[in-house]
């Protein structure tokens, strides 16, 4: 008889979730955040009818390769998110210079906001450090036009090349610094050794030492 009643109720015990991209996205751009983005950039002047936060969520889900095409698409989906009536043209009114830095603002704070985020974390025998940080560097060649910016080394013809310094944390699994130097510099002056190790384990070329 159980089993007969969860086949005939297959959502009796289902629990709403929530799209972790979606959950994240939602932390990364918090209400007030919005609100004062939108009025630092002149996106919403006073407030009217259109919503900065309701248009930022309706604009960045709503768009896409299946989903809203077309401005009006986006009214029509604006209207039933706010639950009011847009005047024709109301959306495509907000077009403008002022909302390009607003959606420009809004993706250097998610960078920002990725780059602070752990998405690793150390194993039990590390747990006395905060992070691994891995610096290397590799040389670049470059069009021989360039040679007299970056001149290479140890070439028997007219050569152009970079030399590209790279930081890595193992926990934020990522970049954290890139740096481009001559080709003739010296291992040892691609790194500079400060403050910011503290804690921290090093792995670098042995040359740099």
């Amino acid at each position: 008889m159980d089993g007969h009643n969860k086949e005939a109720n297959p959502t009796a015990e289902r629990t709403v979730q929530i799209d972790p991209t979606v959950e994240c996205i939602i932390q990364m751009f918090p209400e007030e955040f919005l609100w004062n983005l939108a009025r630092k950039t002149g996106f919403i002047k006073r407030i009217r009818k259109i919503d900065p936060v309701t248009f930022f969520w309706v604009l960045i889900l709503g768009f896409g390769v299946d989903f809203l095409r077309s401005i009006r698409a986006l009214e029509r989906r604006y209207e039933t998110e706010a639950n009011i009536k847009l005047r024709d043209g109301a959306l495509y009114d907000r077009f403008k210079p002022e909302l390009v830095e607003f959606l420009r603002e809004c993706v250097l704070h998610a960078i920002e906001f990725q780059a602070q985020q752990q998405s690793r974390a150390l194993g039990e025998k590390l747990n006395g450090f905060k992070d691994i940080i891995i610096q290397d560097s590799t040389i670049i060649r470059l069009h021989e036009s360039l040679a007299d910016l970056w001149p290479a080394t140890r070439s028997k013809r007219v050569a152009a090349g970079v030399k590209v310094s790279c930081v890595v944390s193992a926990v934020a699994d990522g970049v954290k610094s890139v740096k481009l130097f001559p080709e003739r510099t010296s291992e040892i002056k691609t790194l500079r050794i400060g403050p910011w190790v503290k804690d921290r384990i090093l792995l670098v070329d042995p040359r740099v030492l």
